[in-house]
Parts: C-alpha cells; sequence; structure tokens
C-alpha cells in the first residue's frame, strides 16, 4: 500500500484506542510494516514454541527511514516513529519476503 495509506491506518488505530502512545511502524531494509496477530490458541502457542510465527494481517509499503513520519488523518496531524527491526532476524525475514511480493 501506499506509504501515507499506511501511516494514516496507524494514525486512525492510535485515535481508536484513545491511549495518547505514540504510533510505531517497523522498518527493515526499505520496508515499513505492521503486523497484527491471532489470538492466543493452543494451536498459534504450540506453532510459536516450534519457530513458527502466524500473522494475521501484515500491512505494508516500501519507504525511506525516517526517524519519525506525519500523517494527517481527519484533520489532526500524528507523527508516526519507525523503529529500525532489522536486529530481529524474523522482521529481517518478513521484509525480505514482502520485497519480493506479488499480489
Amino acid at each position: 500500500m501506499d506509504i501515507a495509506d499506511l501511516l494514516s491506518f496507524v494514525a486512525a488505530q492510535v485515535e481508536a484506542q484513545k491511549t495518547g502512545a505514540t504510533a510505531v511502524v517497523t522498518w527493515v531494509d526499505g520496508v515499513a510494516f505492521v503486523t497484527g496477530e491471532f489470538l492466543p490458541s493452543p494451536q498459534t502457542i504450540e506453532e510459536t514454541l516450534k519457530g513458527r510465527i502466524h500473522y494475521s494481517v501484515v500491512m505494508f509499503s516500501e519507504t525511506s527511514f525516517q526517524a519519525e513520519k506525519r500523517v494527517t488523518w481527519n484533520g489532526r496531524e500524528y507523527s508516526i516513529k519507525l523503529n529500525r527491526g532489522e536486529s530481529n532476524p524474523n522482521f529481517a525475514a518478513l521484509a525480505k519476503f514482502l520485497k519480493n511480493y506479488k499480489p
């Protein structure tokens, strides 16, 4: 998806949660992404213990790294922090997959 759309989605989620938290998006090798997890179940716990991670959703966009990006959503400006995730081998593998993903 377009980076502006991804950041707008993240801003909307922060607004909906009303926690006042700073929004964070993971960034690795030119790919910014957010993931959604399945609710814990015996199956997902077993898979995790075997080293398999399952995401219910992955939203991503190719973009350059900046420590912070800004987006206006619903008339309000939001700062979205990009967190470098290349030290996490799971995130590095996911970013590599996403860079080559063709829908």
